[in-house]
């Protein structure tokens, strides 16, 4: 008899908006989560599939140190728009592989994926998701947040808040999402509303 696979949902928000933060909360109340990020950065190691796609697209010259050098392959796709596609291609298709495994090893009633371009990439796979959660700050905040983990960290603000530029508006994707999760206030305000949301939610799963 086959089971029933988990829900699945996904958990996305702009850079800036407190998404990790969410993340966080959800791994602590015991839900399972898989990361697309740490899937592309297990992925960029030699002798994985992905390693090998993007050195068979790409060239040798992208490898460094038994692993996908970042950099090398930023300056390639960066101002060739076809070169970028091939790598978006290349990387999200593995990435979907994965968390497709992910979701039918699973055997919990729900499991979360942390996709934060879902929204900007969706189109490029059928949904292998039930929803999609936004964390959600204004456009604002997540400017000032930005801005200052910029200083904090000794970078470039303007350079940071580049990145906006190039995601969908936060308050697009408002309209784009099944639930906005509002994480304008604390950490601890957004924890509260996380397991709030959850113990209401588990009632139907």
């Amino acid at each position: 008899m086959m089971r029933n696979r988990p829900r699945v949902i996904v958990i996305t928000g702009g850079i800036g908006t407190g998404k990790s933060a969410a993340v966080d909360i959800i791994k602590d109340l015991g839900y399972r989560v898989l990361d697309s990020d740490k899937i592309v950065h297990e992925g960029y190691k030699a002798g994985s599939p992905l390693y090998v796609r993007i050195v068979d697209a790409f060239g040798e010259e992208v490898s460094k140190d038994g692993k996908i050098d970042r950099q090398k392959l930023g300056r390639i796709v960066f101002n060739d728009e076809e070169k970028l596609r091939l790598l978006n291609s290349i990387v999200h298709g593995y990435v979907y592989e994965k968390l497709r495994e992910g979701i039918e090893s699973c055997y919990d009633k729900v499991i979360f994926l942390d996709i934060p371009l879902i929204l900007e990439t969706r189109d490029l796979h059928e949904p292998i998701y039930d929803e999609i959660w936004l964390v959600y700050v204004s456009e604002e905040t997540q400017r000032k947040r930005l801005r200052e983990r910029a200083l904090r960290e000794n970078k470039n603000p303007e350079d940071v808040l580049k990145i906006i530029d190039k995601q969908i508006p936060i308050e697009d994707k408002v309209f784009m999402v099944d639930l906005v999760i509002n994480n304008e206030g604390t950490l601890e305000e957004l924890k509260e509303k996380i397991q709030a949301l959850l113990e209401e939610k588990s009632k139907g799963w």
